[in-house]
């Protein structure tokens, strides 16, 4: 639909959204001594000062949007994130009226088999995990939309943000924080690797920080799950079995064979992922994914001591195992890397707002939603160059912060 010009096209909207009943709409003109008259955008503007309505909402309703604010029993309040594997909704369980995070298959994604296999192999993941240090994964269903089946799955909460969005922000982590970090990290594929699940694809990308510090692990949609060999069959078919992961932070082993790998693979992951947090640089800044590949089998990264200044001897020599070439030789438990960085780990509550997150992540779903209008019109913008892969909720990353540094 169009954008509401008058009141009346606006008050349709609110109606077909579903977001507001006549009555607390009514009851808010009253309440809020607003003229019948008023503008849209002044409406939506009071609506979200007394709670009523969210940013997020308001701004959908002004651009003549009324459907997507409902996925089965949530009411979407705002944009966590969004990304090739879907989008990320914080939103509000309508029977109990809990908090819950909500991320949905897109549209255009829903005739894709690997990208179906790898969010229904998320989902699978997460309801077989719950440990403190994994994001807790309640339900995975579908529900029928407006256009037909619409996956979606439904997750706690976390207040933070990515790891590598913390870097960007903030630069390098001090390395008693560093260390912290990373010791979460393991407590957590620890009791993964416990439950016969490989993450596979460990990186700053997929591991929120709260403002306190407390570490989450995200992302399960390239797991190996013991229980789970159809998935592991359907993964090597649609993607190809030799090499599933990231390349800047990958095992050795698994850029050659990512379903015969085990928990070691994800504690080299954790290394490549421990070295970006302490210098804010790659192991190995390489400019194709087949030289960072070819890197991670047989170089060296440039030694962090160089980078970081009074990192103590030992958290070097524990990096250093983490990254070995040779799976034999490093940790051979992700409690063993917990155990080695406890003298040296300080819990550091991050600097960012959340709130002022959530504003940024909103600003980027309009410019993606505009972008597509453009695209299907015809038309051309400046915003329009996101690829199909996931993005960040800043629009840059480490790997742009490397390369141009190098």
């Amino acid at each position: 639909m169009p954008p509401p010009e008058v009141t009346n096209d606006l008050l349709g909207l609110l109606e077909k959204s579903r977001l507001l009943s006549e009555n607390q709409v009514g009851d808010a003109f009253e309440r809020l001594k607003l003229p019948a008259d008023i503008a849209p955008a002044e409406l939506t503007e009071a609506l979200v000062g007394s709670g009523l309505l969210t940013r997020f909402q308001a701004d959908r309703l002004l651009e003549g949007r009324h459907r997507g604010f409902f996925i089965g029993n949530y009411r979407c309040d705002h944009i966590l994130g969004t990304g090739g594997m879907g989008w990320l909704y914080l939103a509000t369980d309508n029977d109990s009226g809990n908090p819950v995070a909500v991320k949905m298959l897109p549209k255009r994604l829903e005739g894709d088999p690997g990208m179906i296999a790898r969010f229904e192999l998320e989902a699978k993941a997460g309801l077989l995990l719950n440990h403190p240090n994994v994001v807790r994964t309640f339900e995975h269903r579908r529900t029928e939309g407006v256009y037909g089946d619409v996956y979606y799955v439904v997750m706690e909460v976390v207040r933070g943000i990515s790891l590598e969005e913390l870097i960007v922000r903030n630069g390098p982590l001090p390395w008693p924080a560093a260390c912290d970090v990373v010791r979460q990290s393991a407590a957590g594929l620890q009791h993964a690797h416990d439950n016969g699940t490989i993450h596979r694809d460990v990186k700053p990308a997929n591991l929120l920080v709260d403002i306190d510090g407390h570490v989450k692990i995200a992302d399960f949609g390239l797991s190996k799950i013991e229980s789970e060999a159809d998935d592991e069959f359907s993964l090597q078919m649609i993607f190809g079995h030799d090499c599933l992961g990231t390349a800047d932070y990958i095992a050795p082993e698994q850029t050659l064979d990512s379903s015969a790998v085990d928990g070691r693979a994800d504690l080299y992951s954790l290394g490549c992922t421990f070295y970006a947090t302490l210098t804010g640089k790659l192991p190995f800044p390489l400019k194709t994914t087949k030289q960072k590949l070819e890197a991670q089998r047989t170089r060296k990264p440039r030694p962090v001591g160089n980078l970081v200044e009074d990192l103590p001897p030992e958290v070097t020599a524990i990096l250093e195992k983490m990254i070995s070439k040779r799976p034999e030789t490093r940790f051979q438990q992700a409690s063993d890397v917990c155990r080695a960085l406890s003298p040296f780990s300080k819990r550091t509550p991050a600097d960012f707002s959340f709130e002022k997150v959530l504003v940024q992540r909103a600003e980027i779903a309009r410019k993606k939603i505009a972008a597509k209008q453009l695209h299907r019109t015809g038309g051309s913008s400046v915003v329009a160059g996101h690829s199909g892969t996931a993005h960040s909720a800043v629009e840059t990353s480490i790997r742009s912060r490397v390369e141009t540094d190098e």
